[in-house]
């Protein structure tokens, strides 16, 4: 049996009876069976060392036995899932660091106390569910209560040579991602701890299929390689999130607690009538969460783990289901550049047979793959091991896709020999026609290009980082231009990505006669970029700054919109641009697919720039309408300060007009002519 399956699914006894013992009745009297005394065969052997003399007594005290030894083995005690869940909190209560994998793989006292102290000095994140292997890692993504349960119980079934590491929760003590970017972000840090860089293979169940899915979009977008993305039973989000309200308000920590009581009562039967009827009676009394917890336990309406944990773990679950929540509700699913593949269970509905997958992205490259049992018994024996049999069969076949690299310069205008090129960054969501202005401004003769930000036209992914974004640039750069002197200019967030080309260029020994920054914020300053924006809350950003732009009102109500779906969210833009004139009365709401993805991502970009420059720069500032001279003299000193810490070198402007209007006519002019002012013209030819 060791041979086929996992140490602690193997019996520590056999014994031979001539007959079972049977009741009167013709059942099995399991109080008739012989005891197995397994326990008393084997020699004591007090615990040695701190370690595990501590795990001892915790375990007698758990499997209630009387002593225990430290070749004793945890199932052997009479230990099992839900024991070892209990056993894991106690041991990271006592200050060693300790996940269900663990107990799976080194289940006596003595392997167990050693893999302990192998993990102190350690800090959180990915577990070890299978070490060594010559193929890339997998990593597995928890669920949506955050707990690592699964990882053993999957990862000990799967075939392969490659390691297997679990991603659990964020832990008590920090706070909690509100939204799934964030969450993803987190994880990847914490994997890149293992693994620095790709390719990356992921795989989540249920909730952490959309987690691995997001994780997978913006490795992506850092130019990483990813092999393989896994969703193992997950559905869309639109799916399983039960909208927005669900996981906001008032007492939404109470409800949570309220519901998952709730839930598990109901399929009691009849003999949890009162339970069912003392919840109801909690949730008309509308009490906060400690009273609400109180009164849960001393009516018995806390059951399994959460009978043993203390009030502070119990906020902490609850808390973070409810973050967890939260994220899935405000998620919108975009493609990725690569071959998903859903492994289905077959006991679930038929009605959507993707899960809602294609349905949603019609365009993503999708592989269904049936698996035996439910949504929650997959991931029990037997149909675990089916199901980690389909998975391995799908590693088996993968590999990462093609580098997707970088776009040409758009040229504006090519200009004249003589004359260092101009190359132009533009803001969050804008296309590189929004410098139209600006080269008619500067003259014929200024070679002037549009850097384009991938997936604009929705068939990329966004770049996730300024790095990665620059780093594609200077590729397109020195493809176009491979040598000789050149400019910069970025305006709004495409100042960062021009400021990260600007410092990779002159690194290069490349020679940027001038970075020019248009109203774009410092990074790190606590402005608009870099914050962890939903999908709703990126949407009204984007319309405040249209209707700035055009000088309209779309009439769209913030509360209400806030409170749509993000489908909703995107009919009502559109129907909004549509009536301004911004866009024709026949386009469809997937027209601004590109715009939304790549404005969104680029609003959620944190940027800490590694390289310096040391060039000349020059830093556009023009009054914000929508705020007071005090208001605006604030955001300019800001803007001002965090760059300085940055470049000494640095030169103002005070320009007209406003954000968008110093692109255009007329105020564009007074930009070109103190940008013009300030340049030296390059004699000589300049090689195109």
């Amino acid at each position: 049996l060791l041979a086929h399956l996992p140490e602690f699914m193997v019996p520590a006894l056999f014994m031979h009876l001539e007959a079972l013992p049977l009741s009167p009745n013709g059942k099995l009297d399991r109080k008739a069976l012989p005891e197995p005394g397994a326990l008393q065969d084997r020699p004591f052997e007090a615990p040695q060392g701190e370690t595990e003399n501590l795990l001892a007594a915790i375990l007698g005290e758990l499997l209630e036995v009387p002593q225990v030894g430290r070749h004793d083995n945890f199932f052997e005690l009479g230990g099992h899932s839900l024991a070892a869940i209990r056993l894991v909190d106690r041991l990271n209560k006592a200050g060693l660091r300790a996940a269900l994998n663990d107990v799976f793989q080194q289940p006596s006292v003595a392997s167990l106390a050693a893999r302990l102290v192998n993990h102190a000095g350690q800090g959180e994140g990915a577990i070890t569910v299978r070490e060594g292997g010559t193929q890339t890692p997998l990593f597995l993504l928890h669920e949506f209560t955050g707990l690592d349960f699964y990882f053993p119980v999957l990862g000990q079934q799967l075939g392969g040579d490659f390691a297997i590491y679990g991603l659990p929760g964020v832990p008590a003590g920090q706070a909690q991602p509100r939204t799934l970017e964030c969450l993803a972000r987190y994880q990847i840090a914490q994997m890149r701890k293992v693994q620095p860089h790709g390719p990356y293979r992921l795989a989540g169940w249920s909730f952490g299929g959309v987690v691995a899915f997001e994780m997978a979009n913006q490795l992506l977008g850092a130019e990483e390689a990813v092999e393989f993305v896994g969703l193992i039973d997950t559905h869309v989000p639109r799916l399983a999130d039960q909208g927005k309200a669900r996981w906001s308000g008032t007492h939404a920590l109470e409800r949570q607690l309220l519901l998952n009581c709730s839930t598990f009562w109901r399929t009691q039967g009849p003999a949890a009538a009162e339970k069912r009827a003392q919840l109801q009676r909690l949730e008309s009394a509308q009490a906060d969460f400690a009273g609400l917890l109180a009164s849960c336990r001393e009516h018995g309406l806390l059951y399994g783990l959460w009978a043993s944990m203390s009030d502070a773990q119990l906020l902490h679950y609850f808390s973070r289901e409810l973050a967890h929540g939260h994220a899935l509700a405000h998620y919108r699913l975009s493609p990725l550049s690569m071959p998903v593949h859903l492994f289905r269970a077959e006991q679930g509905s038929d009605s959507l047979p993707s899960l809602g997958w294609r349905e949603a992205l019609p365009t993503q490259p999708l592989s269904v793959i049936a698996v035996p049992g439910d949504h929650r018994s997959l991931m029990e024996a037997p149909h675990v091991t089916a199901v980690a049999q389909a998975l391995t069969e799908a590693l088996g076949t993968c590999s990462a896709g093609p580098h997707t690299g970088y776009s040409s310069p758009v040229a504006i205008q090519t200009g004249q020999a003589g004359h260092a090129p101009l190359f132009c960054v533009p803001g969050a969501g804008d296309s590189v026609t929004s410098f139209i202005g600006l080269a008619e401004a500067l003259g014929p003769e200024w070679p002037l290009y549009g850097l384009q930000a991938r997936g604009l036209d929705g068939a990329g992914v966004p770049h996730s980082t300024v790095e990665a974004a620059a780093d594609c640039h200077v590729q397109a750069i020195e493809a176009l231009y491979p040598q000789g002197p050149l400019s910069l200019l970025g305006h709004s967030f495409g100042g960062w990505v021009a400021h990260a080309i600007a410092a990779r260029l002159e690194a290069k020994g490349r020679q940027v006669r001038s970075l020019t920054l248009v109203d774009s914020e410092a990074p790190g300053a606590g402005g608009t970029c870099g914050q962890p924006y939903t999908f709703g809350e990126a949407l009204q950003r984007l319309i405040d700054a249209l209707q700035l732009a055009t000088g309209k009102a779309f009439g769209i109500d913030p509360a209400a919109f806030a409170q749509a779906t993000d489908d909703q969210q995107l009919q009502q833009l559109h129907a909004a641009m549509v009536g301004s004139g911004l866009l024709p009365a026949r386009s469809t709401p997937g027209v601004l697919d590109g715009t939304v993805r790549t404005f969104a991502t680029a609003l959620r970009t944190v940027y800490r720039p590694q390289l310096a420059y040391s060039g000349p720069v020059g830093l556009v500032l023009v009054d914000d309408p929508r705020l007071d001279a005090l208001a605006n003299a604030r955001e300019h000193a800001g803007m001002q300060e965090g760059w300085q810490q940055l470049m000494p070198r640095l030169a103002l402007w005070q320009g007209p007009g406003d954000h968008f209007s110093i692109l255009k006519v007329p105020d564009v002019f007074s930009l070109a002519a103190w940008w013009h002012d300030g340049q030296a013209l390059q004699h000589g030819k300049v090689t195109p």
